[in-house]
C-alpha cells in the first residue's frame, strides 16, 4: 500500500482525484484513525494510506480471459454520475468554526450553468452532506461566508461579487437565467 502526506489546502476529495479514486469516502474509511471523526478536518502533514485502486474499466480483465469485452457486456459500461459532497466550515487553521448564531442558507450548484443541486439552511458548521454530479464546475456557497474549497474561493450565489457574476454571465452567455429560482431543485 502506498502512503501520501497531505499538503496545505488539500482535502480528501482532491487527494482521491490525484489517485484516480471515485470518492473521498474510501480514503476516509481507510484513514479514519489518523484523521478523526470529521473527514473535513484533515490536517496538513497527515500521512495517509492510499489503496491500490483499479482504474481500469474491466475490459482488460475480460480480454485477458480470451473473451471480447463487447460480446461479454454488449458494449455497456456504467459509472455512477453523482458523488458524495461533504463540507465543514473551518477557520484558516482548519479548526472547526463555532456554530452560526442564526441559520444561514447554503446551496450546492454548478458555476457553469447555474443549476442548483441542493439547498437548505444550516446553523451547525459541520452539516453539509449531499450528493452532486461529478463535475469540475461544482460550487458550494454559504450565505455571507466565502469559503475555500478545492483551492478555490466559493460564494453563495447571492454573495458573488458583481465583477465575478458578470464574468460568469459572459462566459455562459445566459445573463438573464443565472441562478433562476424556477429551476427544479431536488428535495
Amino acid at each position: 500500500m502506498k502512503t501520501y502526506t497531505s499538503q496545505p489546502n488539500e482535502d480528501l476529495g482532491i487527494i482521491a482525484k490525484k489517485f484516480g479514486m471515485p470518492s473521498w469516502k474510501y480514503l476516509y474509511e481507510l484513514n479514519k484513525e489518523k484523521i478523526g471523526d470529521n473527514p473535513d478536518l484533515l490536517q496538513s502533514g497527515t500521512e495517509l494510506d492510499i489503496p491500490e485502486w483499479d482504474t481500469t474499466s474491466g475490459d482488460e480483465k475480460i480480454e485477458a480471459k480470451g473473451v471480447s469485452p463487447f460480446a461479454y457486456t454488449g458494449g455497456v459500461s456504467y459509472r455512477y454520475p453523482w458523488v458524495p459532497v461533504s463540507l465543514s466550515v473551518v477557520d484558516i487553521n482548519k479548526k472547526l468554526m463555532s456554530d452560526f448564531e442564526e441559520e444561514r442558507k447554503y446551496v450546492i450548484w454548478d458555476r457553469e450553468n447555474g443549476k442548483v443541486f441542493s439547498r437548505g439552511d444550516m446553523k451547525k458548521t459541520d452539516v453539509i452532506e449531499s450528493l452532486a454530479p461529478d463535475s469540475n464546475n461544482l460550487s458550494i456557497g454559504i450565505k455571507g461566508v466565502p469559503i475555500v474549497w478545492e483551492n478555490d474561493i466559493h460564494y453563495h450565489p447571492d454573495d458573488i461579487p458583481v465583477s465575478d457574476k458578470k464574468k460568469i454571465e459572459k462566459e455562459n452567455k445566459k445573463s438573464s437565467s443565472f441562478m433562476d429560482e424556477s429551476q427544479d431543485i431536488p428535495e
